[in-house]
């Protein structure tokens, strides 16, 4: 063992008394460390002057704290050089290297802090008092910190925000380490316990109290550490009867405390254990140092009962924190495995360095990472080769769409406009966060029960005799439940007709045969007649046939077809049958069955519903307005209805328009190839799916069609079985998407007349903001979390995607996901975002291109990609010309759906992109043009 103790290495009060140093460690390459001192200074050290006493020794000074640092941890990984730091004056810096001045041309010396530059790049504020210590979990995920407020904080290092406050300490707590393994919290209070939280819900896991009871001692701190082979955690400040010790917690059940280190003469401050796992001999042990109020440091092998090495009279006052750090490359016969840096009251620090010969080699870092694997550690640790990879830090690069370490830390704000976007973007943030509590606080909600019961009909009167058979066959089988909106009104939630993805013998079959119609006798019921409830996910089937198979087919068909209604009314089987003949489609969807009762279920506000009457016609009631039509020519398949327009669609292949409040009809009945698969009404506008596969909607206000007559068979076209329709969905803005049973969903683009795929299982598998397929269903867990963080109420993309992948979830075997490395999955979760951003803007869902544009400029600023955020400011600002940015260009579209692009770059894109410093160049100069355009 080697022992330094550099005389220049010291904390000033401005420069007149020597201070305590209470806090000490290594960054991840062992080149710098870094001390806190009651100056209210961070100070960076050179490791290589610390040992050679050559230049330069003083590496930086930050100084930004107004108290005490009383804590100092560099985080873990090479990648991103990050330090947090602690004091009295309750706040928790975050600190980034600037890498972007370089200074060591300027000589040792030349800038009286240090030649390396530091900023603050956080402040973390919510401790109410001193903050005692700090620890990374491993990844760097969360940051843990604790003081004299009884309160442990848990910060998320992604977003800077605190996402948990642990208050079951009764006293101050003055010390916290993470497990290696990324499964617990292990925290140590003056109230004379360890508590051990689970790191998945932050919730107490265990409460260790045995060493501490006889415990007289008071410290500065109570430093734990925990093993990096994750098998026990080490506790400050125990004691055995009147003798101090540091207890050994062992991870096992019960978590019994057997063990402990004992031979120091005075309370323990702190104990640290070496990152690394030595081996010697055929033995495997972990390497901990601990020291306290005796103001010595011993060396301890968890294989051996005593301590290997032990120096007392090192320093004159308590030994406040230990840091280790052991070298990737070892050299020599005896090379150097470890260094220990310990720090003192006195103002001093000493630097241990201990040989192979003394503590062992270590182990391979893969050997280490199948030690935490053990232990339920879900990082990649089996293949890591170096400390770095073990501790892999998600912030280098998945979570901030960043690879190869590319992200550089903050440079300050060089402009005014700058730090107008920065609050801007603040302000925006916070009133976003407080709208979305305000609308989960004030949503009402009400009994499930009481809901039923209001639901029931004042009288109920059974079934007549000859309507038994078809009521067993129509009738949902349980009863539809009202639910409360946002704005007070009810809604019926829609009850399957059947299981999705399967036939069900008790509910429609609407894969029967074509043509084939089934209505009952008489007048329509009095109370409970058969319905179809036309707002559901739907399941019907389909052909997609070639040329050859059209012709060779169509003969036989019309045959089945003729045998099929031969017993039935020829009133509206002759319709269908004519309908069917006179076209064979390259699609094929199967019709839906005639009915007593159709309601529809477009808009809770209004409600129609159709009578088909045998050897009558057809009637088209509507309750809330009080008007009756009257239909001829065939049986009533499809009704749809919304405040403007109703819509009832005919077996022969007509469709009739009404207005919903006066029930005038607003055109001759309007002829199709084929009868109505499925009719939708929104607003002015009505689309209709008929059974060869044609989609059209229409503008009843305009009177004209929005998409005329365009084939599904594009969407349809598979390798085996074509997929089912399991939904249509139409917009108030005209714009319609399709979902499949395969999980894909489809928007038509009406400028480009073609289908737009806008959801698909696979396509972005492994990003960010996937939903797996194999998962458990919607809203339960998986990926969908990170949905769920930023979701909007009454999305409509994602009502899409979600359902289409709900059907296909139920149609498919299980399946592994996809995992992506960490350096693929940020650029993946990017594409998928400037996806869902161009997806929502096919069916223009205002809520989902604020949603997605947020989402979007914000890993954007996060990447830091300067050439893909120019492409994203150029496209909402406007074409490049040679006079500038012009307005008034042709060739660039205004607006993303019905939302003006400007509007959006001026009120989200622009401050979300100004928390990165780098792109303020960039922003400034966007910001200075859309300002001048907009005046």
């Amino acid at each position: 063992m080697r022992i330094t103790k550099p005389s220049w290495l010291h904390h000033d009060a401005d420069k007149k008394t020597q201070t305590a140093i209470f806090s000490v460690d290594f960054d991840a390459s062992g080149e710098r460390l870094a001390t806190g001192g009651m100056d209210n200074k961070v100070r960076l050290w050179s490791t290589h002057a610390m040992i050679t006493n050559e230049e330069p020794k003083l590496l930086a000074t930050l100084a930004a704290h107004s108290g005490a640092v009383m804590c100092v941890r560099f985080a873990h990984g090479q990648r991103r050089r990050q330090l947090a730091t602690g004091a009295d004056d309750m706040v928790v810096l975050i600190w980034e290297q600037d890498t972007s001045t370089d200074y060591s041309d300027l000589g040792a010396g030349s800038l009286s802090g240090g030649n390396e530059i530091w900023r603050p790049v956080r402040r973390l504020t919510g401790h109410a008092s001193d903050v005692c210590d700090i620890a990374w979990s491993p990844g760097n995920r969360f940051l843990a910190s604790c003081g004299l407020d009884n309160r442990v904080l848990i910060w998320d290092m992604h977003t800077y925000e605190r996402v948990a406050e642990l208050t079951a300490h009764s006293q101050f707590v003055k010390g916290v380490t993470f497990d290696p393994a990324g499964k617990y919290l292990a925290t140590q209070s003056d109230d004379k316990t360890m508590r051990v939280w689970r790191t998945s819900d932050w919730a107490e896991h265990a409460t260790i109290s045995a060493p501490f009871m006889d415990n007289i001692f008071s410290t500065y701190f109570r430093r734990p550490s925990w093993s990096p082979d994750g098998d026990c955690v080490a506790a400050a400040n125990a004691a055995n009867g009147r003798v101090p010790v540091a207890a050994i917690v062992q991870r096992t059940t019960g978590w019994p405390t057997d063990l402990s280190f004992v031979g120091h003469h005075a309370a323990i401050e702190v104990v640290r254990f070496n990152p690394r796992v030595f081996s010697s001999n055929g033995t495997t042990a972990s390497v901990c140092a601990a020291a306290g109020q005796d103001r010595g440091v011993s060396i301890w092998l968890t294989s051996q009962p005593v301590p290997i090495a032990a120096s007392t009279g090192l320093f004159t006052g308590s030994v406040f924190d230990l840091a280790w750090h052991s070298p990737e490359n070892l050299e020599g016969d005896d090379p150097v495995v470890a260094r220990l840096a310990a720090c003192s009251f006195d103002g001093t620090v000493a630097l241990l360095e201990f040989t192979q010969s003394e503590l062992g080699k270590p182990i391979p870092v893969a050997d280490q990472g199948a030690l935490l694997a053990a232990h339920g550690c879900t990082r990649p640790v089996k293949n890591a080769h170096t400390l770095s990879e073990l501790y892999a830090s998600d912030n280098d690069s998945a979570e901030y769409g960043v690879e190869d370490g590319s992200r550089h830390p903050q440079p300050i704000a060089e402009t005014v406009e700058q730090m107008r976007l920065e609050a801007q973007h603040q302000e925006s943030r916070e009133a976003r966060i407080s709208q979305a509590i305000e609308t989960v606080v004030a949503a009402p909600s009400e009994p499930a029960s009481q809901a039923v019961a209001e639901s029931k009909p004042a009288e109920e009167s059974p079934p007549k005799p000859q309507e038994a058979e078809t009521k067993q066959h129509t009738e949902p089988q349980a009863m539809p439940v009202p639910v409360r909106t946002k704005d007070g009104r009810k809604r019926v939630a829609p009850v399957f007709i059947r299981p999705l993805g399967r036939a069900s013998s008790s509910t429609p079959n609407t894969t029967a045969v074509k043509g084939q119609v089934k209505v009952s006798t008489g007048q329509p019921p009095a109370a409970d007649p058969p319905r179809v409830l036309l707002d559901q996910p739907l399941w019907i089937e389909s052909r997609v046939l070639t040329t050859q198979q059209n012709a060779s087919k169509q003969n036989s068909e019309d045959d089945n077809q003729t045998d099929a209604v031969a017993s039935v009314s020829s009133l509206s089987t002759q319709s269908i049958a004519h309908a069917q003949a006179a076209a064979m489609p390259r699609v094929q969807l199967a019709i839906p069955q005639v009915v007593a009762q159709l309601e529809s279920h477009d808009n809770p506000a209004i409600s129609v519903a159709a009578y088909n009457q045998q050897e009558q016609r057809v009637r088209l009631t509507c309750m809330q307005n009080s008007w009756t039509a009257h239909l001829g020519g065939s049986a009533c398949i499809a009704v749809a209805a919304s405040n403007k327009v109703a819509a009832a669609g005919m077996a022969d292949g007509s469709v009739h328009w009404f207005d919903s409040s006066s029930g005038a009809r607003l055109a001759p009945p309007l002829m199709a190839e084929a009868p109505a698969v499925v009719l939708r009404c929104t607003a002015q506008y009505c689309l209709w799916l008929n059974a060869v596969g044609q989609l059209t909607v229409f503008d009843t206000d305009a009177m004209r069609a929005v998409i005329e007559q365009t084939s599904i068979a594009p969407l349809l076209y598979s390798t085996d079985k074509a997929p089912a329709l399991t939904g249509v969905q139409l917009t108030e803005t005209g714009a319609c998407a399709v979902q499949l049973s395969n999980g894909q969903a489809f928007a038509f683009d009406q400028r480009l007349r073609l289908w737009l795929r806008i959801a698909d299982p696979y396509t972005f598998e492994g990003s960010d903001f996937s939903i797996h397929p194999h998962t458990k269903p919607i809203g339960t867990s998986g990926n969908f979390k990170a949905y769920a963080r930023t979701a909007t109420a009454g999305s409509k993309l994602e009502a899409i995607q979600e359902s289409a992948l709900l059907q296909h979830h139920r149609t498919i075997s299980d399946k592994e996901q996809k995992t992506l490395p960490r350096s693929v999955r940020g650029s993946v979760t990017l594409e998928h975002l400037e996806h869902q951003l161009l997806a929502a803007a096919a069916i223009d869902s205002h809520s989902d291109i604020e949603r997605f544009v947020d989402l979007l400029a914000q890993r954007l600023a996060q990447a830091g990609d300067t050439k893909r955020t120019a492409y994203w400011l150029s496209m909402l600002l406007g074409p490049p010309l040679a006079n500038g940015l012009t307005p008034e260009s042709t060739s660039w579209t205004a607006c993303l759906g019905t939302l003006p692009k400007r509007k959006l770059l001026q009120q989200r894109v622009l401050p979300a992109l100004s928390t990165n410093r780098h792109l303020q160049s960039l922003v400034t100069e966007y910001s200075s043009t859309l300002s001048s355009l907009l005046q």
